[in-house]
């Protein structure tokens, strides 16, 4: 099987970015899928402790407008040395796009040579803003880096109902789903108090369902309910074959 790097995209802060790509480790995990991570958000590495001995993880600062030619190339290298076999979820930072959307192009073809599909989720966030910068992604951005079939654009319910984004009435919403784009829901975790456990606890989703969980079974139920509901929104840019 063809392997994927999934690159977890989208706006700084509060986004759910980190969320996706825990999810999408996890659930590749679950499917049997040899999975690696790249953590590139020097700022909060939440998603590389999760996993930490559970999958080969690289730590790359890919916040470098600054030197974008070099976190370009420390990604690269990373992906050729450690991860031909297996597929890499690389989580973002929000500033990615001051770093690599000028070699999208230059990705997209590295990742081709290296015999990887890629697949991009852009966490929107809901001001008119965020849909201006997500309609920059597809159109030059990161985005453009995969086929349209591959991108997936995800709206958290943490930033309030998704009937309320800009995005979620726009016309280039009704562009991008028209060109065969995809969307998903990412469901909020609830109540506060299990949000607030599964945060502090390690490891994946998953393992924390299992019957020697410290998760009380009533919260194991609903913790089960959303990761259902969590994998089903990665697994839409997910190859299955």
């Amino acid at each position: 099987m063809k392997k994927t790097i999934y690159l977890s995209h989208g706006e700084k802060g509060g986004v759910g970015k980190s969320r996706v790509a825990m999810v999408l480790v996890d659930y590749l995990m679950k499917i049997g899928h040899p999975v690696a991570l790249v953590e590139g958000d020097k700022s909060g590495i939440d998603v590389g402790q999760r996993y930490s001995g559970l999958v080969e993880t690289g730590y790359i600062n890919l916040n470098r407008p600054d030197a974008m030619e070099e976190a370009f190339s420390s990604l690269g290298r990373w992906l050729e040395d450690h991860a031909r076999e297996k597929n890499v979820v690389v989580n973002l930072p929000g500033q990615a796009s001051d770093t690599l959307d000028q070699f999208a192009a230059l990705l997209g073809n590295v990742a081709e040579m290296l015999g990887y599909d890629l697949s991009v989720f852009y966490s929107v966030g809901p001001l008119d803003l965020h849909t201006g910068n997500l309609q920059n992604s597809i159109q030059t951005g990161l985005m453009s880096a995969s086929e349209v079939t591959r991108q997936i654009v995800v709206m958290s319910e943490h930033g309030g109902p998704v009937t309320g984004y800009h995005w979620f009435g726009s016309k280039a919403r009704e562009k991008f789903l028209g060109a065969g784009g995809k969307e998903g829901i990412m469901p909020k975790l609830k109540p506060d108090h299990l949000e607030k456990m599964v945060r502090e606890l390690s490891g994946g989703y998953s393992a924390m369902l299992d019957r020697n969980s410290p998760i009380k079974i009533a919260d194991r139920a609903l913790l089960f309910s959303w990761l259902k509901a969590a994998h089903e929104v990665v697994a839409l840019g997910v190859t299955h074959e």
